[in-house]
């Protein structure tokens, strides 16, 4: 596909539907990061909103879109956070303690059900709409924050990369990271994982 397909919601126009929307929304976020995804079903949204199954063929178009969103969002969040955390790291750390940093926190991040969220998302998006031209774009929300951090680090270990070579660059992280968890690769999440994972990446960040 050229173009992502918009997640659609019924409109809610009056303030009535757009609260009962808002509230079906908040509980999928609520039972997405319990992060077990045997509970992505009508009758657990329903019931975690407290409205009827009725109220959710009325008002949503699709109950899966609304656990994709809520996946996406709680995604948006985690890298925001992580983001806000780069812009904040110690300026006279090196790239090595940077790397080690940030991929300890995301190892630590990924416990033993989060990929089953990811592999829920996998297979369900991709099987409704295909594997889209931006699917893995969610990464670039890290790159500006980084190229930020690179700029006022004082311990000249910080390669200077384009905007180009550092989105390049953690496309390529995330595939040997946390692609590895949602791919059921017996190495992840391993020592060697870990080892492998700081290596590379300080091969392609560092100077």
């Amino acid at each position: 596909m050229s173009k992502d397909p918009q997640i659609d919601f019924s409109n809610a126009k009056q303030d009535r539907s757009k609260k009962t929307l808002d509230d079906l929304l908040q509980a999928a976020y609520a039972i997405v990061e319990a992060a077990d995804p045997a509970e992505f079903t009508s009758r657990t949204l329903a019931n975690k909103a407290g409205y009827s199954l009725g109220t959710l063929s009325r008002r949503l178009s699709s109950v899966q879109d609304v656990f994709f969103w809520a996946i996406q969002k709680g995604r948006e969040i985690k890298i925001n956070e992580v983001a806000k955390e780069m812009i904040e790291f110690d300026s006279q750390s090196t790239i090595r303690d940077f790397i080690e940093h940030f991929i300890g926190r995301s190892f630590t991040n990924i416990n033993t059900v989060t990929p089953k969220v990811m592999r829920f998302y996998d297979d369900r998006y991709t099987k409704k709409y295909g594997l889209t031209t931006n699917y893995f774009d969610y990464i670039d929300l890290m790159v500006e924050p980084y190229l930020e951090t690179c700029r006022r680090n004082q311990t000249d270990t910080f390669r200077i990369l384009s905007k180009e070579e550092a989105r390049l660059a953690f496309r390529a992280i995330l595939m040997i990271s946390e692609r590895m968890f949602a791919q059921h690769d017996p190495i992840a999440g391993t020592a060697e994982h870990r080892r492998i994972l700081v290596d590379l990446a300080t091969r392609m960040l560092a100077k």
